[in-house]
Parts: structure tokens; sequence; C-alpha cells
């Protein structure tokens, strides 16, 4: 089979799935077009143009190189990250469309907050309109996307939760020499990512119990959240650390017994809470965050709601509690045939085989297997 995914970069995030999906099936060939190789946000974060095997990359197409690559691969089906979003996706979607090809979206939710937010609504609706009858199957990143693309009216039967599927090296083990619990988060400190919001519930609550938060990142609110946690006599025990190279963070992992996301604004997924689960650490993030999906309260970590602060204080202490949930083998184990690439890749061909060859709809890969 013949796969044309169009997306806005060569993800490091997309980078292990899409490989996954080459080698699943003798034959399977897999082009990856993309707007850009990497944005300078990215760059920031530590991340570098990732080398894919068994998947033929093609950069920053022209209007008239896009229209070749659809008409001259118009028996395979594309996968596109958006309906009309962006210059390049866009020229896509409207190729793939006039060559009557095989078109699915892959796509996170929009932000719908506020009044910008009722007009990407009112804007998505348009073109629910305009355009789903020319679309087999979405996959629909993280649960409000899923509720978002079924209020626009697009088929339940071709509409497929999806995930960030990745693979990572498992990073080696580290006893501690102490009793604290030890914490990780990796993202930017602002508002949005509601880290400093979560720093302060910590140290509110926390009181004596050990524990140990590194945050790797950098952002508006890092000057002052350096400055409440000296204030508050916790820097002994929360340390911010500068974005480290991916690679690099990847091997910390083995450091920690806990993966926090406390997003208190739109996040699609959240990859660093799939990168801890398959490293066997537990996991704390809000329900705004898509990852929150594969969290089983009391299992394989906790899911918390802004607004109801009696919860989030005790989903903190039960955190530094650190007791009474599946161990890291378990959890490790479970997202493996849950949440990585090679689940992801199977998962995808089984919706292929239920869209053009009627084949059963498949179950959610991290429902499959119980921790």
């Amino acid at each position: 089979m013949k796969y044309v995914f169009w997306q806005g970069i060569i993800s490091i995030h997309q980078k292990s799935f899409l490989e996954a999906v080459a080698a699943y099936a003798p034959g399977n060939e897999v082009l990856l077009v993309v707007e850009n190789d990497i944005t300078p946000y990215r760059k920031n974060m530590g991340w570098e143009v990732p080398q894919m095997q068994g998947v033929t990359i093609i950069v920053a197409p022209g209007h008239a190189r896009i229209t070749e690559l659809v008409r001259t691969h118009k028996d395979a089906i594309h996968v596109i990250g958006g309906i009309r979003v962006g210059a390049m996706l866009s020229a896509a979607f409207d190729a793939c469309i006039r060559q009557k090809c095989r078109v699915g979206v892959m796509t996170e939710p929009y932000n719908h907050e506020g009044w910008k937010g009722m007009l990407r609504t009112m804007k998505y609706r348009y073109l629910g309109v305009r355009y789903f009858r020319h679309i087999q199957f979405v996959l629909a990143i993280g649960r409000l996307g899923e509720e978002q693309y079924t209020r626009l009216g697009f088929p339940q039967e071709r509409l497929f939760p999806w995930a960030y599927f990745i693979t990572v090296p498992q990073a080696t083990k580290k006893v501690a020499r102490d009793n604290a619990v030890r914490i990780i988060y990796a993202g930017r400190i602002e508002a949005p990512k509601g880290i400093s919001r979560f720093v302060q519930q910590i140290m509110d609550t926390a009181g004596n119990k050990p524990f140990v938060l590194d945050i790797y990142g950098t952002g508006s609110e890092e000057a002052a959240l350096k400055q409440n946690i000296a204030a508050a006599g916790f820097a002994d025990r929360i340390n911010i650390h500068p974005f480290l190279k991916y690679d690099e963070l990847l091997a910390q992992y083995g450091r920690y017994d806990w993966v926090v996301l406390p997003s208190a604004g739109k996040d699609g997924w959240g990859v660093i809470v799939s990168e801890g689960l398959l490293n066997g650490l537990k996991a704390v993030c809000s329900n705004i965050c898509g990852v929150s999906r594969v969290i089983t309260n009391g299992h394989n970590g906790m899911v918390f709601d802004w607004q109801d602060e009696a919860n989030l204080n005790k989903t903190i202490a039960t955190m530094l509690d650190n007791k009474g949930f599946a161990t890291q083998d378990a959890i490790a184990a479970w997202a493996q045939k849950g949440i990585s690439a090679e689940a992801g890749a199977r998962y995808f061909n089984d919706i292929i085989d239920n869209v053009y060859n009627d084949k059963t709809s498949p179950g959610l890969p991290w429902e499959q297997t119980s921790l």
C-alpha cells in the first residue's frame, strides 16, 4: 500500500510511527511531504531534523510540484494534517479532491475558547459542509478532537480517536540514594502550560514531604517562577534547567517516578507523557491534555481538573505519597502495546481495512491491554 502523509514539519513525534507504517507490511511505501523541515520554536526546544528509515521525504514543494505529486500518487491513500490548514496543506487537499484521491485527515483539536474560538467553530462548520463528503476518515487527536468533529457532524463510523504514537529508547534506570519522589516536566514555562500554577499548588500542599521536581524549559514566566520558588523556600526541591536536546531528554527518564503535564490551555496531546509512560513512569496531567484519555486513575497516573482545587490538591498529595499504582515494568509493558509506534501502525492498518475493505472497526489500542 502507498501512503502520502502531508504535514507541517519533519516531526520527531511522527518519526517512529511513520517508520512503523513503512515496515508494517511488505510493499508498504510511505512518502512524507512537509512545508518546512523544522521551525525555530522546535529548534529552541532542542529538536533536530530527524532521519527516517524507509520513508521518502520531500520538503517545501511549490504548487506545481504538489499537483504533480498528487497526480503521480493518485492511487495512494493521502493523510493530510488538517482541512485547508496552511498554504501547502491546503494546496495538497485541493489537489487530492480534484484527482478524487482517497483522503484521510489527521488533526489536533482547534482552540474553541473565546470569541476567536467561536469564529474558528464557524469556519470549521463551513469546511465541514463543503469538504466532509470528500474525506473518508478522520484521525482525531485527543478526546477534544473527537468531540469537535462529532459536533461538526463528521460521520461517527469514520471518526477514529488518535494519539501521537511514538517509540523511544528505554532510559537506564537510576536508583535514587534517598526516598524522595522524583518528578519531571519538560516544556515551555508559560501560562498555557500551567506549570507555574502547578508548582505553586505543590508548594502550598507539600509540607515536608520529600520530593524533587526538575523542570526543563524556558519561557515568559521563568524569572517569576524562580523568584517564587526561592521565596517559598523550595529551591532545594524544585529546579529549573535549560531545554535539553531531545535525545538527552529521553535519557533522563530513568531518574524519575512521575511525569507531569499540567496544561491550562489548549494541548492537543502531550508527548512528554507518552515518553514517560513508555519508560514506566506514572503521569499526572490536566483533563485539557489529549493524552489524558490514556491515563487510568490509580493505575498509571491521575488526571485532574483545574476547576476543582480540592481534586488537584488530592492529586498532588497522592503523587507525593507515590503508593498503590502499577509497577514501572507493568506501565512500560502496557504502553508498548497501547501507545507505541508499532501499536499505532497496527491500529492505522486496521482503520484502513475498516474504511476501505469493510473489516471490523478496531478497538482503541490503549484499551486492549489492562494494567
